[in-house]
């Protein structure tokens, strides 16, 4: 993979990652929107990840993503492949909606519990993301020359 096909793909992830961003936005100012219309604030759970894991961290995730995509375009950066970024991006996406499944099934079936693998799951992609970014972080350029005619 060349620098600028890495810097390419890493900004597509950012945007897909700025489209979950606003899915989960809208979900949950409706869910919100329809929670204080029925007067029922039995899926605050619910409501707050759709907006702070679904909204506010898939959206520091495209940021970071579009920052990784900047370094790449200078050249290739050790440890960071486009699989463990795309690997990160499903397990966040599959983390998620487990989660937020999970915190509406029945308690009594113990199936309530099927959250807390989900939310491993999503822990694993946080955690694939601080690694991204600190191999990123690690990689040192030389130092840019100026044009030729410009001091």
């Amino acid at each position: 993979m060349s620098a600028r096909e890495g810097g390419d793909f890493f900004r597509r992830l950012s945007r897909r990652y700025v489209r979950a961003a606003l899915f989960y936005l809208c979900l949950g100012l409706l869910l919100g929107t329809g929670m204080m219309y029925f007067g029922n604030d039995n899926f605050q759970y619910l409501h707050s990840h759709m907006l702070l894991v679904g909204t506010g961290l898939f959206a520091a995730y495209g940021a970071g993503f579009s920052w990784i995509a900047s370094k790449a375009d200078r050249g290739p950066l050790e440890g960071v492949s486009a699989a463990t970024a795309n690997a990160q991006f499903y397990l966040a996406n599959l983390g998620l909606p487990g989660m937020l499944l999970g915190s509406v099934l029945p308690v009594g079936l113990g199936l309530d519990r099927l959250g807390v693998l989900f939310g491993l799951v999503e822990t694993v992609a946080g955690l694939l993301f601080a690694l991204l970014l600190l191999r990123t972080l690690k990689t040192e350029y030389p130092p840019k020359t100026p044009e030729p005619g410009r001091s």
